[in-house]
C-alpha cells in the first residue's frame, strides 16, 4: 500500500546508493508472489522527455542499485526509470502487481517472448488504461519475460511495492485485500452513521465534529487505496491531481483537532492551548495551499505538523486523565495505537522494519479501525460521565428540596399542635386543620431517577411500582408509566415513611389507596384502580390485609 501520509521522512533518507549491477529476478514458485523492488536498477531522467526505447538503450552500468527491499527514493520532479531483468522457470502467465495505489504515472515497457508492449497508466490517465479493472496497476508480463522498463514519477513521493507472480496467488491477494478494505470502510461508516445518530438524537456537538472526522478518514483511506478513482471518478483522472487527497486529509486533522477540542473541553481547561490548537490548523490550511501552488515540499512540512498535532492529542489527554478525567483513557488509546502504527510504517520505510508484517503491511487499516473503535467507546465514556454527574447534582438538589419541604412540614404540623391547644379551637377550625393535613400529603412529593435526570412526582399520584431488574417501572393514577434508574429495594427504603405503600410481592410495591378489589387465594391477587392486578405473596398475606383492614 503506497503511504504517503508518512512521507515526512522520507526526505532524510540518503541516497546512498551504490552502483553494483542489479540482480535478475527469478520465478520458481508459482503459487506465491514474489517483491521484486529490491533486484531493480534505477535511472532519473532529469529532462523528463526520455522515451523508453531511450532508456532501453541505456547500458546496465548506468543503472543504480535500489539500496532496499522497496523502491523508496522520496520526492523528486523528475521521471525514474527502474529496470527489472526476469526469468520465469514457471509455465504461468507473469503479471507484475503494484501495491502502491495513488502512483501519479507509470510507463511500463514490457520486452517478452510472446509479448513486448508499452503502456501509459497511474492515477493521472484514464482507468480504462488498466489491463484489470482493479483499484491497484497491474501488468501482464506474458510466459517468457525478458526485461520490465518502469517509469515512475509522484508528487507525493516515491513509495512502492512490486509483486511477480502467476494469476492464482494474485487473484488471491486482491480477494484478501478488497475483503479487508471492504471490512475497514464497513466498520468506519457504522461508526460514521452511529456518530450521526447521537449527535440528532441528544444535539451533543462533538459527536457531530467526530462524525465528520470519522467521514474525512475513510476518504483518506478510500484515496490511499484508490478507491475513489475506481468508484467516483473513471473518466477524470485530472481529479487525482492530489488537491483532492490533500484538501481531504487537510479536513480529516481539522476535524480531528475540532473534535479533540471538543472532547477534552480544551477551551475552558486550557484556553492557550486552545489557541495553539487554533493556530495548528491555520498553518495547516496555509501549507495545503502552498502545497496546490506546486510546491513539493510542502508534503513534507504538512506531515510534520500531522504528526506534532497528533503527539500533543496525547501528551493533553495524558495531563487531563492524571487530573480526573476519565473519559480520556480511551481517547489515549486510541490516538496511542493510532500513532504506533504510523511510527511503525515509518520505520518500515526506513527499513529498519519489514512490510512482511500484518503490523507492518496493514498498519494503517489497523490503525484507523482501533482509533474509530476507542474514541467512539471514549465518546460514550464521557456521555456517561456527565450523565452521571449531572445526575448527583440534580439529586443533591432533589435532597435539599426536600429537606426543606420536611421543615416546612415540620413547622406546620407545630403550628397544628398549637391551634389543638387553643380552648377555643372549634369546629370549623378542626375542619381547617384537617385539611391542610389532607392537602400536605397530596402535594408530597418524591425524587425519581430516570435515564434523562432526576424529576419530583407527588407520592400520591403513584399506583404501583414495578420491578424490572436493576431498574423499575412506575405506574401513576393517570394510567401514564415510568422507567426508573433504581431498583425497586431502592424504593422501598425510599417510601419507608408512606403507610400507604406496601410490598405485597418480591416484584412489586402498592399504594393502598388506589386497591379496588382483593381476591382470595392461596396468597390472593389485588386489583388496582389502573386496571391491573398484582399477586400477593403468601409470606405477606397476613400483613397485608392487617394494613388493609380485612383481617377478618
Amino acid at each position: 500500500m503506497k503511504t504517503t501520509l508518512f512521507a515526512v521522512l522520507l526526505a532524510i533518507l540518503g541516497k546512498c546508493c551504490c552502483l553494483a549491477q542489479p540482480s535478475k529476478v527469478v520465478y520458481t514458485q508459482f503459487h506465491i508472489l514474489t517483491e521484486i523492488g529490491g533486484n531493480a536498477g534505477y535511472f532519473v531522467d532529469s529532462t523528463n522527455e526520455l522515451s523508453h526505447l531511450d532508456i532501453a538503450k541505456i547500458p546496465d552500468s548506468k543503472f543504480r542499485k535500489i539500496p532496499d527491499k522497496i523502491i523508496n527514493l522520496g520526492f523528486s520532479p523528475s521521471r525514474i526509470w527502474f529496470k527489472f531483468e526476469i526469468e520465469n522457470r514457471t509455465n504461468e502467465v507473469l503479471y507484475a502487481l503494484f501495491l502502491a495505489q495513488d502512483i501519479d504515472y507509470i510507463d511500463a515497457y514490457v520486452v517478452s517472448e510472446d509479448t513486448t508492449y508499452y503502456t501509459e497508466t497511474g492515477t493521472l490517465r484514464p482507468f480504462n488504461r488498466r489491463y484489470f479493472s482493479l483499484n491497484s496497476v497491474v501488468l501482464n508480463l506474458g510466459k517468457q519475460p525478458k526485461y520490465l522498463y518502469l517509469g515512475l514519477k509522484d508528487m507525493n513521493g516515491l513509495v512502492s511495492q512490486i509483486e511477480l507472480g502467476s494469476i492464482r496467488p494474485l487473484v488471491n491477494r486482491v480477494y484478501r485485500e478488497t475483503l479487508i478494505n471492504a471490512f475497514v470502510m464497513g466498520v468506519m461508516l457504522l461508526i460514521a452513521l452511529f456518530s450521526f445518530f447521537m449527535y440528532f438524537t441528544l444535539n451533543e456537538r462533538t459527536y457531530f465534529l467526530y462524525a465528520l472526522h470519522v467521514v474525512f478518514s475513510a476518504l483518506t483511506f478510500l484515496s490511499f487505496e484508490g478507491y475513489l478513482f475506481d468508484f467516483f471518478w473513471r473518466d477524470m483522472p485530472f481529479m487525482n491531481n492530489g488537491i483532492n487527497s490533500s484538501l481531504i486529509r487537510l479536513c480529516a486533522l481539522l476535524t480531528s483537532i475540532g473534535f479533540s477540542v471538543a472532547f477534552l473541553n480544551i477551551k475552558q481547561v486550557l484556553p492557550h492551548l486552545h489557541r495553539l490548537f487554533q493556530g495548528l490548523g491555520v498553518l495547516a490550511t496555509l501549507i495545503v495551499l502552498t502545497k496546490l501552488m506546486g510546491i513539493q515540499k510542502a508534503e513534507m512540512v504538512f506531515n510534520i505538523v500531522v504528526l506534532v498535532t497528533f503527539f500533543s492529542y496525547l501528551i493533553v489527554g495524558f495531563w487531563l486523565y492524571q487530573h480526573g478525567f476519565h473519559p480520556a483513557r480511551f481517547y489515549l488509546l486510541g490516538w496511542g495505537v493510532y500513532i504506533v502504527e504510523i511510527l511503525l510504517i515509518v520505520l518500515t520505510l526506513l527499513n529498519v522494519l519489514s512490510f512482511d508484517h500484518i503490523f507492518t503491511y496493514y498498519g494503517y487499516h489497523i490503525g484507523i479501525l482501533i482509533q474509530a473503535t476507542f474514541l467512539t467507546f471514549a465518546l460514550m465514556d464521557r456521555i456517561n460521565t456527565l450523565r452521571q454527574e449531572s445526575v448527583e447534582a440534580q439529586e443533591l438538589a432533589m435532597k435539599r428540596l426536600i429537606e426543606n419541604e420536611q421543615l416546612v412540614a415540620a413547622q406546620n404540623q407545630m403550628l397544628e399542635k398549637k391551634l389543638e391547644q387553643q380552648p377555643s379551637a372549634n369546629e370549623d377550625l378542626q375542619r381547617f386543620l384537617k385539611m391542610m393535613r389532607e392537602e400536605r400529603e397530596k402535594v408530597k412529593k418524591i425524587p425519581i431517577a430516570t435515564l434523562e435526570g432526576v424529576l419530583l412526582f407527588p407520592v400520591a399520584d403513584i399506583v404501583r411500582i414495578e420491578a424490572m431488574g436493576s431498574y423499575a417501572n412506575v405506574y401513576f393514577f393517570n394510567r401514564q408509566k415510568m422507567m426508573a434508574s433504581r431498583s425497586l429495594a431502592e424504593f422501598e427504603q425510599q417510601l419507608k415513611g408512606y403507610d400507604n405503600f406496601f410490598k405485597v410481592h418480591k416484584s412489586h410495591i402498592i399504594n393502598m389507596n388506589f386497591v379496588t378489589k382483593y381476591v382470595r387465594g392461596d396468597g390472593g391477587s389485588v386489583f388496582m384502580e389502573d386496571g391491573s392486578e398484582v399477586d400477593v405473596a403468601r409470606r405477606t398475606k397476613t400483613d397485608f390485609l392487617r394494613a388493609m383492614g380485612l383481617e377478618n
